[in-house]
């Protein structure tokens, strides 16, 4: 099975991943980590802003990837630019995921308010089955 783990570095998309595994028990599947950075393409400062997205991302991908290492099931991360939700089912489209992964909300705040529920947009498009972490 091929299985799409989305974090955004919360504590929720770390539980999502981590809930995927006790349900199946740490067995052995083709495991993938994304994280979305968006498009960053107005402003003085967008180097430093994509710098630190960038940051971000492989802190929350090397998160995710310890919480399978704990159970010794290696993973491949990959960083995507765009909306999260597009991103999210494009790569599970074109992977032919069987499974994405993904935590019920992200890091909140404005930024949740400017890209909108993506755990529910990805329920509603996705072609494939959708794990929704508490």
């Amino acid at each position: 099975m091929r299985v799409l783990i989305a974090t955004d570095g919360s504590e929720c998309s770390y539980e999502a991943a981590r809930e995927f595994i006790r349900l199946t028990h740490a067995m052995r599947h083709e495991i993938t980590a994304l994280h979305v950075v968006p498009r960053l393409t107005v402003g003085r400062d967008i180097a430093y802003l994509q710098i630190q997205e960038e940051r971000d991302a492989l802190a929350a991908l090397n998160t995710v990837k310890s919480i399978f290492d704990e159970v010794a099931i290696p993973i491949e991360t990959q960083i995507r630019q765009g909306t999260p939700a597009d991103a999210i089912l494009e790569i599970a489209r074109e992977g032919n995921y069987d499974l994405i992964v993904i935590g019920h909300r992200g890091r909140g705040g404005f930024r949740e308010l400017l890209l909108g529920s993506v755990s529910k947009a990805i329920i509603q498009k996705a072609a494939c089955s959708v794990l929704i972490g508490k």
